[in-house]
């Protein structure tokens, strides 16, 4: 029986960003759980507090609310950016729980070793301007669907543009709560787990977006090459390969889904991978 599939999202996103995805793999039965403060049925400060602490309180959760919905059935783990670093540590806690884990743009550090922007600085670094400035930014971000994909922007790469911007995703976002939403931006600038990374036992597929503007792709390499059981694939893209090249990313995934840690060949297109886009053990995978 093929383990069941869970996709999480990223920070800021919410668990419509995977509907692209799901439409291309024929829509398979998939969770896809919210994040704190990120849809109107996720957990919000108050109650949520817990779940923000420095130890892995916010994997548990996630990981009591996959065991909850497969029956305990070991699952196929998908996440990108933040996702992905929940996805590992989901991995690294119950490995009970986990077949294999894909992760893209995945960080395993919070400020991603760059500098912080002013922006961010502003809304999670000053405790009485920053829950007003988080809820405003919001609000005008989530205000129509051509400012939500203009801010999106931002987070593609040059000659990227973004051919698939669910609405879903920006109407969630609209039911969650911008205070918890922030109080999560404050968690994950401060962990640090590439140390911790290197106990996972279960196979991971790091999808590198090597020119990603958000996860620097040095950043992304060190995680891949932390990981004992890591297969490093490199391709040509920004931070959300899933929305600027739906298909081809679909293809990347379904020939994981139904390879394991084989590479797909069939990624292996003009303007989507590189050289050296293959799957490789992540300690020999080539720079670009």
């Amino acid at each position: 029986m093929t383990p069941p599939l869970v996709m999480l999202h990223g920070l800021l996103e919410s668990p419509a960003v995977w509907q692209p995805l799901r439409a291309a793999l024929d829509d398979p039965p998939c969770d896809a759980p919210p994040l704190p403060g990120h849809r109107g049925d996720a957990p919000i400060l108050p109650e949520a507090e817990g779940l923000l602490q420095p130890d892995a309180a916010l994997a548990q959760h996630m990981a009591d609310r996959i065991a909850e919905r497969s029956g305990g059935r070991p699952v196929q783990l998908i996440g990108h950016s933040l996702g992905g670093y929940l996805a590992l540590m989901i991995a690294r806690e119950h490995p009970e729980l986990v077949e294999r884990v894909l992760v893209v743009g995945a960080i395993h550090a919070g400020d991603c070793r760059k500098p912080v922007a002013l922006r961010t600085r502003l809304v999670t670094g000053t405790p009485l301007v920053g829950p007003i400035s988080a809820k405003v930014l919001m609000r005008r971000w989530l205000a129509d669907t051509d400012r939500f994909a203009a801010w999106m922007t931002a987070s593609i790469a040059p000659g990227e543009r973004l051919r698939a911007v669910p609405d879903a995703m920006r109407r969630e976002l609209a039911t969650g709560c911008p205070r918890t939403a922030r109080a999560l931006a404050i968690w994950v600038r401060a962990q640090s787990a590439l140390e911790r990374f290197g106990d996972i036992e279960v196979p991971v597929t790091v999808v590198v977006c090597a020119r990603d503007p958000v996860v620097p792709y040095a950043h992304q390499m060190a995680l891949a090459r932390a990981l004992p059981f890591g297969v490093a694939r490199i391709v040509d893209s920004g931070h959300l390969p899933m929305l600027t090249a739906p298909d081809r990313f679909a293809r990347t995934v379904r020939a994981w889904l139904e390879d394991g840690q084989s590479a797909p060949s069939a990624g292996a297109e003009a303007g989507w991978a590189l050289p050296a886009d293959r799957a490789v053990p992540a300690d020999r995978a080539l720079p670009v």
